[in-house]
């Protein structure tokens, strides 16, 4: 650690040559200035600093965050110190620093935490550390000139909020959502620089990347506020539609879809109210030509119906019509195909009677188990135990397909154990009532995948 610091303290060499010039005349204009106290301040011609010195700065910057990440309590000799050097160069002049100080402040407050847990006066030692963070972070976002510097801002907030909820934005919430807000509307200090390059593709790549994270900050503050993030998302909701209009590109809008699937997701029922101005949008995003932008859609229009209670019920066949194309052999994306299933088990869950399953069911199972998108999972087997639990008759002559899909389930080393378990209560459930008629569908099954029901079956 010893030499992290000197290494991080290193005298980079920089030299701001300054330009003491009385002449007035040097522009050619004679005496005409449009400021006239502009000769009253020295002019900064150019700033030199050895590069090498800077390379080791920023890594040794990174490597302090590092450090404070996988040693956690072991850092404590370190902390304080690595603190104040992370303040500072989160307002180094050289973007590479400041990005690795931005990154590591996340990581030197998971140590500061795992420390002062065990200490009587811990909590507020860590409420300090957290404080110098947040404020850190929200002068990022408001007054940083690099896109990826406040970029890396806003996913650290947004991880602050997944790791440690509510509680630690509560006093940062109005200048969190007003940070937001500004780079939601494009006025931050990051986005009025010129970029002074012809390579308007990098400059769009480094908007695209800047936007994806302020957009990620909508359902980190969903996920740990619920249905109370509504009026603040009343704030975000016009200025983040801005980015879904027709004029603007791909993947701007399947930014916008991504964000209020996630929303929607998390804050429930209180997205009811926005149904009627993001379901147009979603459904024809469904029939873009980018596998991506189709993938949010399914995604967002299931949880539109899902959360969108009575104003989502006059959507539900134009959602099933837009859907039903994902599932056909012309859709060559299986993370698509895994989206449109689970956006058809949330609606057979909230509306069952607004389904007409004869025709959706045969679809679903088909392509069932899902092949790339797991997180969907949970969603359709859900869907499918409450179909069987409840004797639903369009269910029963799909045992046998159920069967097949169950055993490739429970021994897929991808699906989580809760997935496994609420198929194996679901096969319980099919054995409770059919009993012996499964046998000849279980010995069909390879061993491995006939054993590993069984046992999933027995502890359900």
């Amino acid at each position: 650690m010893p030499l992290v610091f000197t290494s991080c303290n290193l005298d980079d060499g920089s030299a701001v040559n300054v330009d003491e010039s009385d002449d007035e005349n040097v522009n050619d204009f004679g005496g005409v200035s449009s400021d006239d106290e502009a000769h009253d301040e020295p002019r900064i011609r150019n700033i030199s600093v050895r590069t090498g010195v800077l390379d080791e700065k920023a890594a040794a910057t990174q490597a302090l965050g590092l450090f404070a990440l996988h040693t956690k309590s072991s850092f404590a000799p370190y902390l304080e110190e690595s603190l104040k050097i992370m303040d500072k160069h989160s307002g180094y002049f050289h973007e590479d620093v400041r990005l690795q100080a931005i990154t590591g402040l996340k990581h030197i407050l998971a140590a500061a935490h795992a420390i002062f847990q065990t200490h009587n006066d811990g909590s507020g030692k860590a409420n300090e550390i957290l404080d110098t963070v947040m404020n850190i972070y929200i002068k990022t976002m408001a007054e940083d000139d690099d896109k990826e510097v406040v970029a890396q801002a806003c996913l650290s907030i947004a991880d602050i909020m997944k790791d440690y909820g509510y509680v630690a934005i509560q006093n940062y919430l109005p200048a969190l959502v007003d940070s937001t807000l500004l780079l939601l509307r494009e006025k931050a200090a990051c986005q009025q620089v010129e970029d002074e390059s012809d390579d308007d593709d990098d400059d769009a790549g480094h908007d695209e990347v800047l936007m994806d994270a302020v957009s990620d900050l909508l359902p980190a503050f969903a996920k740990c506020m619920g249905s109370h993030f509504e009026p603040v998302f009343a704030n975000f909701f016009e200025p983040l539609m801005k980015f879904a209009k027709a004029s603007r590109p791909p993947q701007d809008r399947t930014m916008v879809v991504a964000s209020l699937a996630e929303v929607a997701q998390d804050m429930g029922a209180p997205i009811a109210a926005y149904v009627d101005r993001v379901m147009p949008l979603v459904i024809k995003e469904l029939g873009s030509r980018h596998a991506t932008n189709r993938r949010n859609a399914a995604f967002c229009v299931g949880e539109l119906c899902k959360n969108g209670g009575e104003t989502a019920l006059k959507y539900f066949n134009d959602v099933l019509r837009g859907i039903y194309p994902l599932f056909g052999e012309s859709e060559t994306d299986l993370g698509v195909r895994d989206n449109a299933a689970g956006a058809t088990a949330r609606m057979i869950v909230v509306h069952p009677q607004l389904v007409p399953l004869n025709q959706v069911l045969p679809v679903l199972l088909k392509c069932l188990p899902l092949k790339e998108d797991q997180e969907e999972s949970m969603a359709v087997y859900s869907c499918i135990y409450s179909l069987v639990l409840a004797s639903n008759p369009q269910i029963v002559s799909h045992v046998p397909d159920l069967v097949k899909i169950f055993g490739q389930v429970v021994e897929s080393p991808v699906e989580k154990a809760e997935v496994k378990a609420i198929v194996g209560r679901t096969f319980s459930h099919l054995i409770s009532v059919y009993g012996d008629q499964l046998h000849p569908l279980i010995s069909g099954l390879p061993p491995s995948q006939a054993n590993a029901l069984a046992a999933f079956a027995s502890s359900s």
